[in-house]
């Protein structure tokens, strides 16, 4: 595994002249003009610190690169027609796009769309696989139909009630999620709960507060994991599957990350294989499959809930993992002895090397 890291980082190395890096980012207290939700958790959740979108930015230029930044995508796209960067730059462009303004469904999809369209390189999955993501109901479908641990689910949508009237049963432990977001938007500890039909109000005014349908999920309690992958040309590794501990518990038993454990960082991570070796290798497994079923390119995650029985189920898909220090992605590269600049490194190799001839890709 670690080979093959180090390909990628030798890939991105003997490039930095060719190359011309850009960063396009959502910034707090720096981005504006975008929508939020009125009453709810901010999408402010998603955006990176300053002090985050410096040190990628600084952490390219120590390596050499050449690198630009924006904390707006229409600024991005707006320089790109009036500056041509598709031709008039010398290099090649390579985007590193963690961007996503707004509520819109599909958010994210929008510079990955953009880049592939006009043949600027970037490291995020094509703009189908980040929407298909980012609907969890509609992936978790994907992966239902081909046999993957997923748990029972429900579909509520708003004005319209139960998708073709399937609703949990009377007394089932159940997790209610907005279908369309990430980083625990719209998530509480009240949103577990033992489902009755009481609970079709709470979960219509979810719904109707954040404009979107709500995915009500069998709630497993237990350990919390994520899997770091990184996928190029087909070539799948697993970094290092990451469990969770929430104020130093690794069972988490009815702890979930909601909002506000993730907004004020209280987890930790450790490595799950060395607690439990072989469901490690099962989730490792199922990460590989559901990467290449799902066409997640460059680096994405999957996250699991795993049993007090060791029997896991995948709860989340994501196509654009967070690349800042204090995630577990990072966390992975640490523990394989590997710093922030090897991942950063990693990252625009895995670009760089899906536009490689595979003769060239295998001879680094």
């Amino acid at each position: 595994m670690l080979d093959r890291l180090k390909c990628l980082q030798n890939i991105a190395l003997q490039r930095i002249e060719d190359c011309h890096i850009i960063l396009v980012a959502n910034i707090r207290e720096k981005t504006d003009g975008f929508c939020d939700y009125i009453g709810g958790t901010s999408v402010v959740s998603e955006f990176l610190t300053l002090n985050q979108y410096e040190l990628i930015i600084q952490t390219l230029r120590n390596i050499g690169f050449e690198v630009s930044g924006y904390f707006d995508e229409n600024t991005f796209l707006q320089d790109c027609i009036e500056k041509n960067f598709f031709k008039s730059s010398g290099k090649q462009i390579v985007v590193i796009n963690t961007a996503q303004k707004g509520t819109a469904i599909g958010r994210k999809s929008l510079i990955p769309a953009f880049c592939d369209m006009n043949g600027l390189w970037h490291t995020n999955s094509n703009a189908y696989t980040v929407s298909l993501t980012r609907n969890k109901y509609h992936c978790d479908s994907i992966l239902a139909a081909n046999h993957f641990p997923v748990t029972d689910e429900y579909l509520y949508i708003p004005q319209h009630g139960w998708f073709s009237d399937r609703r949990p049963k009377e007394g089932e432990k159940i997790i209610a999620k907005l279908n369309g977001e990430t980083s625990s938007i719209g998530l509480s500890k009240e949103n577990i709960f033992n489902y009755s039909k009481k609970s079709d109000t709470f979960i219509n005014e979810l719904s109707e507060l954040y404009c979107q349908p709500v995915l009500v999920q069998r709630f497993i309690e237990g350990y919390e994991v994520e899997v770091p992958v990184i996928n190029v040309n087909h070539l799948i590794e697993i970094v290092l599957p990451v469990g969770i501990s929430v104020y130093g518990e690794n069972h988490l038993h009815e702890t979930i990350l909601d909002y506000e454990i993730r907004k004020n960082l209280k987890f930790d991570f450790y490595d799950y294989s060395q607690l439990n070796d072989s469901v490690s290798r099962e989730l490792e497994k199922h990460t590989i499959n559901a990467t290449r079923l799902l066409g997640i390119e460059g680096f994405g995650r999957v996250d699991f809930r795993v049993d007090s029985n060791g029997t896991c189920f995948i709860t989340d898909v994501a196509a654009n993992p967070h690349l800042t220090k204090g995630m577990s992605f990072n966390y992975a590269f640490t523990k394989n002895n590997l710093n922030y600049e090897s991942m950063i490194l990693c990252l625009v190799g895995s670009a760089i090397a899906r536009h490689l001839p595979q003769k060239l890709l295998e001879a680094v």
